[in-house]
């Protein structure tokens, strides 16, 4: 190998690394599973002003945890941004309190997540009395959020 081909290639290498160093920004790692789904309907209406509204000064994590797939949604409220992340749901020690400093936590099927909406008191206290759910007036504003994307997806009846 001759040393001008070295020095080119070294060139075009360290222009390379200019490059990547220039436009480093945080990449957000690929949601997966029911994380995706959560974060595309969260990303739908995230600018909305309804939804500026009701994250408003509020500073919240919950972890919504679909038994049926591999993926937990862990979705943070801070400094009127609100952002998801998707989490492995095994081992269970991914999910704990400890390690993701949530407070507020959701377990159930994908069945009952789409049902949660419509349940009455009595179920709800089922619910947390058996550990499915902890911390319900945070999960409350976060189903607050998702109840605007159902709402911007269904079309509107004029």
């Amino acid at each position: 190998m001759s040393i001008s081909k070295i020095k080119k290639d070294g060139y075009i290498f360290l222009k390379k690394s200019i490059y990547l160093m220039i436009n480093m920004s945080e990449k957000k790692p690929k949601l997966k599973g029911f994380a995706r789904t959560i974060g595309k309907s969260i990303e739908s209406v995230k600018n909305t002003e309804e939804c500026k509204f009701i994250i408003k000064g509020i500073k919240t994590r919950v972890v919504f945890n679909c038994l049926d797939g591999k993926w937990a949604a862990l979705i943070t409220i801070k400094d009127d941004n609100i952002s998801v992340e998707g989490i492995k749901n095994t081992p269970k020690k991914n999910l704990s309190r400890k390690n993701l400093y949530w407070w507020g936590y959701f377990e159930a099927k994908l069945e009952d997540f789409l049902k949660a909406g419509g349940w009455k008191t009595g179920k709800w206290l089922i619910k947390m009395a058996g550990g499915k759910v902890k911390g319900p007036s945070q999960i409350s504003i976060i189903a607050e959020i998702l109840r605007l994307a159902r709402a911007e997806k269904s079309p509107s009846s004029t």
